[in-house]
């Protein structure tokens, strides 16, 4: 995961967490998990032609990148009764990301996963621009926190993944390094 250091100006990325899906020498991609977007999921299924369940009247969609805004991905818990949807990744035990339209239908008729969130679009980096990034001091590289990634909360989840590496956005000097 990434956590953007508190002096990260750019105004998409300000305040993010974001989870990394695949990286390789020709570049990265990943979801920002905490930023919202302009409508909910009933909208977005009803929008896509699919039923929308009651449980997802006002259930968020999340902004995952300004790459590719009209594309959907789907990251969830593996439950044993799921088909292996495909495109799907796996991103760490037990937790998948598919844009696989099967899941999405399976999400509309309420046969879905249990726990889930999508997201539109994706941040996406060419290859050796995330490292450069890095080294700037751009973002805070940080483990994989399973309690960020369904959290629905916003800046919060900032401030989490913030205090869970033992800093605060007033402890964190320009260039991303944590003061002593």
């Amino acid at each position: 995961m990434l956590v953007a250091v508190p002096t990260l100006s750019d105004p998409f990325f300000a305040r993010t967490v974001i989870l990394l899906v695949d990286s390789d020498d020709s570049g990265s991609s990943g979801v920002v998990l905490n930023r919202r977007a302009p409508v909910d999921l009933s909208t977005l299924l009803d929008g896509a032609g699919l039923s929308s369940p009651q449980d997802t009247r006002g259930a968020p969609v999340w902004w995952g990148g300004p790459v590719q805004p009209e594309a959907g991905m789907v990251l969830y818990l593996e439950e044993e009764q799921l088909p292996d949807y495909e495109p799907c990744v796996a991103i760490a035990p037990g937790l998948r990301a598919s844009w696989s339209m099967e899941l999405l239908q399976d999400i509309s008729e309420g046969d879905g996963p249990t726990v889930y969130s999508l997201f539109l679009g994706r941040a996406s980096w060419t290859g050796g621009q995330l490292e450069g990034e890095l080294e700037e001091g751009s973002w805070l590289p940080v483990d994989l926190d399973r309690s960020l990634l369904f959290a629905h909360s916003g800046d919060e989840s900032w401030d989490q993944a913030l205090r869970n590496v033992g800093a605060s956005p007033q402890a964190i000097a320009p260039g991303g390094a944590a003061r002593a």
